[in-house]
């Protein structure tokens, strides 16, 4: 069977099921014996057993499932046949199948679905290329028209606009190539179109795809404002940097062609706006640049030209902006410091001294002026101002209070807010004889009692001369001359002696007694150099001071009680028995500290204490209703009253009270009190209030003195700080706590 088959081929039409090649037809084996029938046949190669098998009998192969051409076009095989029932000799050959093409695959668009995009420039000519719409068919093109395409367009709409025939766009039939159709391609209209494309093979079968065309935009618009007019007031005051008027601009065209700039072009030679632009919004800002003054020339308006442009075209607005005048100009006076010749200080009210003018490079309102002083450099109020700027004087001048006056003249505008401008006057007041001289201190001289004269009068501690002083300038002043009234120069008591140095010696011409008179006046006539000379008289005070001359001696003092204080004082007296003893006979109704009551009601700046330098108080109103009487002398105290009731009389009488007897007794010390004022209030508590007034102490009444705390220190050492005077009381304070231990 060597050489049996070289190769065997065979053509098979695509998805064929069925016997396609009978391999016995062409083996045989040469042997003369041979049984040709006892041939076998095996089939090998890839697909062998899958997609083919053969009948080892009679060799005929068959296909196992419907094949495709698309996939696989041809299959190779080695075919075996085996004599002897398959035991004997084997020979092989070759078989190669073929499989035929049928049209069973429809075109293919490669972009579809959703891939198929062109683009075109608005404006683009007919004929202009847009984009290739390219489909293939998977079946052979050498096998009849099976893979022979034919391109159309079936749809043609527009996405947005009116533009929506089927003429925009056209097809090449055979290429697949999409052109302009027609001219009048216009982005702001019509920006995109959707194509439906359609490709069929020879066969009949077709394949869709579906393609959007996206129109370009082309610069073909002019950018335009949207005012047509601008017109604008600005403060002067604006700073740098503020916005001023937002512009806004339109252009139809898309992407870096509308995209707009602004500009100033014309009418700001000094540069003192410029535009801010907003781009891609179409719009922009005109902002203050440099800061605006009213007053200069050809700030009071600006024309100004400003312009949007685009990568092409370009539009003009023009602009109209008038400014306004803001407060910011301080009035000036022309000039600021005016010094005036000197005038006498007697000038009279309303005369004019000086006249003042400022200007404001406001206007209107922002440059009216009004004038004023300035409180401060005129305390006084001694000047006044017009509004014409005349200064005149409004009241009586005095060099003595302001030698020198410096006027601070104020110019307010009206502005808001107002500004004010100042001027100052220098004006000097020529002095006026009209004070005279007086005392260079406030002299206190004293001279003591018996002591023999003629002794110098010392005025103060540290000299003997009398002084003056004058507040008039020095050519009014002095020398001085010091002498006294005509009736005095020859007075027994004092002599007065002009020095010739702007002095004056007193001298004390006798001995003086205190007890019988305390003080002398002696008037003391000076006399400046002035033109006229101005002459005045000072009274001086001179002193007797007191010596200790006077022997001390018991006094007597008058007391009417009323019955209600007697029976309270002897129940104090026999609460106190034991500090009778120390001479403390008295308990506060307020505490129980002991309290010195002896000298009954006492203020210490009256006069007596029983020396004959002082003048005693003996003297008791007539009108004083008495109720009971009794005298009770201890040491220095004696009081005048009646010998008291027996204590069985007392008690008697004690035991006729009740709670209504006392209150109607009360009520009457009340009403007496208030219709009498002239009866003395001894028989009422009003006395214990004020008991030991006059004295730096205070009150040492037990009524007044409730709050002082018993026992303590400091209760005590507050009666040191008082002077040496209380030494004596404190010390009987102190003998009091001690005898209650």
């Amino acid at each position: 069977m060597d050489g049996w088959m070289d190769e065997l081929k065979v053509g098979w039409m695509d998805r064929l099921l069925d016997l396609m090649l009978e391999v016995a037809d062409w083996t045989s084996d040469p042997d003369n014996d041979a049984d040709q029938e006892a041939l076998r046949y095996s089939l090998h190669g890839q697909g062998a057993e899958s997609e083919f098998i053969i009948d080892e009998v009679t060799g005929r192969i068959y296909a196992q499932r419907t094949l495709d051409r698309e996939a696989r076009a041809v299959w190779r095989f080695v075919v075996l046949a085996t004599d002897e029932g398959g035991e004997g000799l084997t020979g092989f050959t070759d078989v190669i199948i073929n499989v035929w093409d049928i049209n069973d695959n429809a075109p293919i668009f490669a972009c579809a679905p959703d891939s198929c995009h062109g683009d075109v420039s608005e404006n683009s000519p007919p004929g202009t290329s847009v984009m290739e719409m390219t489909a293939t068919d998977l079946d052979d093109a050498a096998v009849g028209q099976n893979a022979m395409l034919a391109y159309r367009i079936v749809g043609n709409a527009a996405l947005n606009g009116a533009n929506s025939g089927a003429d925009v766009f056209s097809i090449n039939p055979a290429t697949g190539a999409v052109s302009v159709a027609m001219s009048g391609l216009d982005r702001e209209q019509t920006d995109s179109y959707v194509l439906v494309v359609e490709a069929r093979d020879g066969g009949g079968m077709i394949g869709t795809a579906t393609a959007t065309i996206h129109v370009t935009d082309v610069n073909d618009h002019v950018p335009r404002f949207l005012d047509r007019t601008c017109s604008i007031r600005i403060p002067e005051s604006s700073e740098p940097n503020t916005p001023i008027i937002e512009l806004a601009a339109e252009d139809a065209d898309a992407g870096e062609n509308g995209q707009l700039t602004f500009s100033v072009v014309a009418g700001d030679p000094e540069q003192k706006f410029y535009m801010v632009s907003h781009r891609q919004e179409q719009r922009g800002t005109l902002r203050l640049k440099k800061h605006l003054d009213y007053e200069r020339p050809g700030e009071q308006r600006f024309n100004l030209t400003i312009k949007v442009e685009d990568m092409q075209y370009s539009s003009l607005l023009h602009c109209t902006l008038e400014i306004e005048d803001c407060n910011d100009h301080v009035p000036v006076f022309i000039p600021h410091f005016i010094q005036l010749p000197a005038v006498r200080e007697d000038v009279a009210p309303g005369t004019s001294v000086a006249s003042v003018a400022a200007s404001d490079l406001d206007s209107g309102f922002n440059r009216e002026i009004t004038y004023s002083i300035a409180s401060e450099s005129d305390l006084y109020h001694l000047f006044s101002v017009d509004q014409s700027g005349l200064v005149t004087v409004a009241s009586e001048l005095d060099r003595e209070k302001v030698a020198l006056h410096h006027l601070v003249i104020l110019a307010t505008d009206h502005g808001t807010p107002p500004l004010t401008g100042t001027a100052t006057i220098q004006m000097a007041l020529l002095d006026v004889n009209d004070n005279g001289p007086e005392f260079e201190a406030a002299y206190a001289p004293i001279v003591w009692e018996n002591v023999l004269g003629p002794q110098v009068v010392r005025l103060n501690q540290s000299s003997t001369l009398l002084k003056a002083v004058d507040r008039d300038s020095e050519e009014n002043g002095s020398p001085f001359s010091f002498s006294v009234p005509l009736e005095y120069r020859y007075s027994n008591d004092f002599h007065l002696q002009d020095n010739g140095n702007d002095t004056a010696t007193i001298t004390a011409l006798r001995a003086f007694d205190r007890e019988r008179q305390k003080e002398f006046l002696l008037p003391v006539i000076m006399t400046d150099r002035g033109s006229p000379p101005k002459t005045v008289t000072n009274t001086l005070t001179i002193t007797i001071g007191d010596e200790n001359d006077h022997a001390h001696i018991a006094g007597q003092k008058k007391v009417f009680i009323n019955l209600l204080l007697l029976g309270i004082f002897l129940y104090t007296r026999w609460r106190s028995y034991k500090g009778l003893k120390e001479g403390v006979y008295h308990v506060s109704a307020h505490h129980d500290g002991w309290e010195d009551i002896r000298e009954n009601v006492l203020n210490y700046d009256e006069e007596g204490g029983g020396e004959e330098d002082q003048v005693s108080f003996t003297h008791l109103p007539h009108h004083v209703i008495n109720y009971a009487h009794t005298r009770v002398t201890h040491t220095s105290l004696s009081v005048s009253l009646p010998p008291p009731p027996l204590p069985a009389q007392l008690a008697r009488k004690s035991l006729s009270f009740s709670s209504q007897d006392l209150a109607r007794y009360l009520c009457e010390i009340i009403r007496d009190a208030d219709q009498h004022p002239e009866t003395a209030p001894f028989d009422s508590l009003q006395v214990f209030s004020t008991e030991g007034g006059g004295s730096l102490a205070g009150s040492l009444s037990s009524f007044s003195s409730a709050g002082l705390e018993e026992g303590t220190a400091a209760g005590h050492e507050c009666l040191k700080e008082w002077g040496p005077r209380f030494e004596k009381l404190k010390a009987l304070y102190e003998r009091a706590e001690g005898s209650d231990l």
